[in-house]
């Protein structure tokens, strides 16, 4: 399709390839399987469900611990070209996180599997959606990166905390500033407030337990640290633009 290349890719357990790198930039969906890829000092485990952006001419290497399926999508030169108009977000490898982007993840798949003429259409929406949700959390990861220790740590901490009830107060004190502090920095560096911060991640992991259980709704709320399933149902439909139930069902639709 016009600007990409979409294909579907089972690599057998116990496989190992060599350090190399590939003409053209790369999202990588997994569907089944774990495996590792390795680019420099930094080793990355790359599970079901995850998408990863990986630029062209990157080296790396790939470890198969068991049988993995992906879906390797080939982006074209002119279409990064597009992107880095605007943004120099798609120099480096990433994983591509958020709500968002595990939603949109979901719709790559369905469009792929259903494989008729406008879904050739649909899919290069999609797929520049992505790009773009890419291209940001890049930014920020690369702000996030000049910001204070002790902001680095605040954020490790909410990060490790955020499916428990946590307040801003409790927050500044693991990192040992005023609250009001730690809001304004917060913002600053990483372009969004610790609430938002929060709930983005606790809708990120209702997706993932929409997915792949079959836990009640209530359940899932609770889980995910929502007073209630209304209050769950309400900040979900807000990030991402459909009920849990309807999620759910959409999710599964390509598996069907």
């Amino acid at each position: 399709m016009p600007g990409f290349r979409l294909r579907e890719k089972k690599y057998p357990a116990g496989l190992s390839l060599p350090p190399h790198s590939h003409d053209l930039a790369h999202l990588i969906y997994g569907i089944e399987g774990t495996y590792t890829e390795v680019h420099g000092e930094q080793t990355v485990t790359c599970a079901p469900r995850t998408l990863r952006y990986l630029p062209a001419g990157w080296p790396h290497s790939n470890v198969f611990e068991n049988e993995a399926v992906v879906l390797l999508i080939s982006i074209r030169p002119e279409t990064l070209d597009r992107v880095a108009r605007h943004s120099k977000g798609l120099d480096a490898p990433c994983e591509i996180r958020g709500a968002s982007s595990a939603w949109l993840a979901e719709r790559i798949r369905a469009e792929f599997l259903r494989g008729d003429a406008l879904s050739l259409v649909s899919l290069e929406g999609i797929l520049l959606d992505v790009l773009a949700v890419a291209a940001r959390q890049s930014e920020m990861a690369e702000g996030g990166s000049k910001a204070p220790r002790w902001l680095r740590l605040a954020r490790e901490y909410a990060e490790a905390n955020f499916l428990r009830s946590l307040s801003l107060a409790e927050i500044a004190a693991a990192a040992g500033v005023h609250r009001v502090h730690l809001a304004r920095e917060f913002r600053r560096y990483y372009s969004t407030t610790v609430g938002d911060f929060l709930r983005s991640r606790r809708v990120e992991h209702a997706c993932q337990l929409l997915c792949s259980t079959e836990d009640p709704l209530a359940d899932i709320a609770v889980a995910c640290g929502f007073s209630d399933q209304s209050h769950f149902g309400t900040t979900f439909r807000r990030h991402i633009g459909l009920t849990p139930s309807r999620f759910r069902e959409m999710a599964r639709r390509p598996a069907e």
